[in-house]
């Protein structure tokens, strides 16, 4: 099912990377703190996992667009509200894609998207099942009991307090109530849910003996909150680390490209000058007519050059990092400029901070790509100017020059 032809689309890959780009603000800035299960990493999951869905059904590219916006948006709406943030997430991406002059057709199939990840998921179509089987994908990947655990922390934080007993019974009316709706998913994920569904039974019936031996309810801690202990080693979730692995490397490809073509303009004006240095400025005393176009198109090959050297222009930054931005989790140690100036111990000091939390990896690594993509939509700014310079003052100068050998004649 085709539900909007590509021909007619307006949402681009450069949509999507705003798209991002702008989640990613958000909800660093305006989500709370106390959502550790609906935060930034879980938007992450679910892009990831729309993206490999959509892969793995019969969408178009076009289509596979629609739903990667709406990933991003699915869980915006929790910047203003915890009850309906499904219609507050979809009116955000409406009131963006308004912003950037998209369809309202567009838009509203990622509003669709949206609202239909609301539990019990009920969607209408292809892209609406892709969605929904991202955002619950987590049911099914062996880090699932920990992942629950994180949800009831965020429950705690907003008041919600059950025993454990009450939060296994939760969970597994949960299990019991969903479906998944795509094919992959049900022929290759709904296996891993139903072990997790397993230990979940297990942890009840082991609370259930408990009970009985004691005779009377007795809650058992599975999860000590008070104790924080980090984790020995960095344990990045595969999808998450695919996701930084690729769009990581999609930037590079693309910085390779604008220093590419950035070459080949500064290659063909130097050429162009040498040429009109060497021929036509010794011949201007005889021919006083060609002074005017010889400079006007010298200047478009200067003002194309700079451009050109603007575009593969290196910015380092100071190269400094201090402990207490470490503590903060404030410096990105994946980007040289903040650190090459520091001794090593300082600085294997620092990764090892950064490798023992994974939320600070992960902060790092989305700065990392975001500022990649900054740094690549001012190459791309400056060789835009420089390519329309040259084009537009190459057509002008030889129009230049015939108007003034016709005038000269």
């Amino acid at each position: 099912m085709q539900v909007i032809k590509e021909n007619k689309m307006k949402i681009n890959n450069q949509t999507v990377a705003e798209v991002a780009a702008y989640v990613t603000d958000l909800l660093e800035k305006q989500l709370p703190k106390e959502f550790y299960y609906h935060d930034f990493f879980h938007t992450f999951s679910v892009v990831n996992a729309s993206d490999m869905l959509g892969d793995m059904n019969d969408i178009s590219k076009a289509e596979k667009r629609i739903v990667l916006i709406a990933a991003w948006f699915h869980d915006t709406g929790y910047t203003k509200q915890i009850a309906g943030h499904e219609k507050q997430g979809a009116s955000i991406a409406e009131q963006f894609l308004k912003s950037k002059e998209i369809d309202d057709t567009e838009i509203e199939a990622v509003k669709a998207c949206i609202l239909a990840t609301q539990f019990p998921q009920q969607p209408q179509n292809m892209l609406e099942r892709i969605i929904c089987d991202a955002d619950m994908m987590h049911v099914s990947e062996p880090n699932f009991m920990e992942r629950s655990n994180q949800l009831r922390k965020e429950w705690e934080a907003q008041g919600k307090h059950l025993t454990d007993k009450e939060w296994y019974q939760v969970n597994i009316n949960f299990m019991n109530n969903h479906s998944f709706h795509t094919k992959y998913c049900i022929e290759q994920l709904q296996k891993a849910k139903s072990k997790n569904l397993k230990k979940v039974l297990q942890k009840m019936e082991e609370l259930n003996a408990i009970a009985i031996k004691e005779n009377k309810e007795k809650p058992v801690a599975i999860v000590n909150s008070e104790k924080k202990k980090k984790e020995k080693e960095p344990q990045p979730e595969k999808g998450v680390e695919t996701f930084f692995r690729l769009a990581s490397g999609n930037h590079m490809k693309l910085s390779d490209m604008a220093d590419n073509k950035a070459h080949i303009l500064l290659s063909i004006n130097s050429i162009i000058i040498s040429v009109v240095l060497s021929f036509l400025v010794k011949n201007l005393t005889q021919l006083t007519y060609l002074i005017l176009p010889t400079v006007f198109l010298l200047s478009v090959c200067v003002v194309t050059t700079v451009f050109a050297v603007l575009t593969t222009k290196p910015k380092i930054s100071k190269g400094v990092f201090t402990a207490d931005q470490i503590r903060n989790r404030e410096v990105n140690l994946l980007f040289f400029g903040n650190f090459h100036k520091m001794g090593y111990e300082s600085y294997e000091w620092g990764v090892q901070e950064m490798m023992y939390d994974k939320q600070y990896l992960y902060k790092s690594m989305t700065k990392d790509i975001y500022f990649l993509g900054k740094v690549l939509a001012e190459k791309y700014r400056y060789l835009n100017i420089g390519y329309k310079v040259f084009m537009f003052g190459l057509i002008a100068s030889v129009f230049v020059f015939g108007l003034s050998f016709f005038f000269a004649h």
